[in-house]
C-alpha cells in the first residue's frame, strides 16, 4: 500500500446539499482538486482515523493518498483547502493538517502567487491557451514544473520570453525550457533582442505584456 501523503480534516455535504445518499467506507478514493490547481486533478484515498464509516453531512480527519503525487510535489501546505467529488458533483470539502511525505511540502517562505502559475497575470495564460491549442495541458503542466524549480525562473519576464521562443510548439517549448535552465540570459537575449547594423538592440520588452 502506497504511504500515507497527509492528513486532512473532511467535511461532507449532507445528502440534500449534492451530498452522498449513503456513508463512505474508509478506502473510499473520489476525485481531489486543490484550490488553485484546477488542471491537476487527481484521486485520494481516503482512511478514516478512529472509525471505518464517514456520514453525509459530517465532519472526519482521515489519511489521504493521491494518486500522481509527483505532480504537487513542493506545492501542498497546511491549512490548503480542497474539494473532492464524484464525476461532476461535489462532495464534500477538505483542509490539510499535516503533510506526512515531505515531498509534497511547500517551503515555509514560497509565495503562492510566485509558484502557482494559475496566480500569474493573465496574459500569459492567455497566451499559453492561444499558442498551444490542445496541447495547453501539457504546455502549462511544463510551465508549472519549469517555475517551481527555481527562484530564479518565478519572473514573467523570463516565463514570457520561454513562451515566446517556443515558437506555439510543444517540443521547441521543452527545449526552450532546458536552454533557461542552463542560463536564462540566453533566452532574454534571444527573445527580446536582435542584431541591426552590427549592433545589438531590444526589440521587445516582456516586462509589458503580450
Amino acid at each position: 500500500m502506497k504511504p500515507t501523503d497527509f492528513i486532512a480534516e473532511l467535511e461532507f455535504l449532507p445528502s440534500e446539499k449534492s451530498g452522498r445518499k449513503s456513508p463512505a467506507h474508509s478506502g473510499y478514493r473520489p476525485h481531489i482538486e486543490f484550490e488553485n490547481y484546477p488542471e491537476y486533478l487527481t484521486s485520494g484515498q481516503q482512511v478514516y482515523i478512529g472509525q471505518h464509516t464517514a456520514e453525509p453531512g459530517t465532519k472526519v480527519n482521515a489519511e489521504i493518498t493521491i494518486l500522481g503525487a509527483e505532480y504537487f510535489a513542493k506545492r501542498i501546505y497546511e491549512n490548503m483547502a480542497f474539494t473532492f467529488c464524484e464525476g461532476a458533483n461535489t462532495i464534500g470539502f477538505g483542509k490539510v493538517l499535516e503533510i506526512i511525505n515531505p515531498d509534497l511540502r511547500c517551503t515555509a517562505d514560497a509565495d503562492q502567487k510566485s509558484i502557482n502559475l494559475n496566480l500569474y497575470a493573465e496574459d500569459i495564460k492567455h497566451k499559453l491557451r492561444a499558442d498551444f491549442g490542445e496541447k495547453y495541458p501539457e504546455a502549462f503542466r511544463s510551465m508549472q514544473r519549469f517555475i517551481i524549480s527555481d527562484n530564479a525562473f518565478q519572473n514573467p519576464r523570463i516565463i514570457r520570453a520561454v513562451i515566446y521562443l517556443a515558437n506555439k510548439n510543444i517540443l521547441q517549448l521543452e527545449k526552450t525550457i532546458q536552454q533557461a535552465r542552463t542560463d536564462w540570459r540566453d533566452i532574454l537575449l534571444w527573445a527580446e533582442y536582435q542584431e541591426e547594423n552590427g549592433q545589438t538592440i531590444q526589440v521587445r520588452d516582456f516586462t509589458n505584456e503580450f
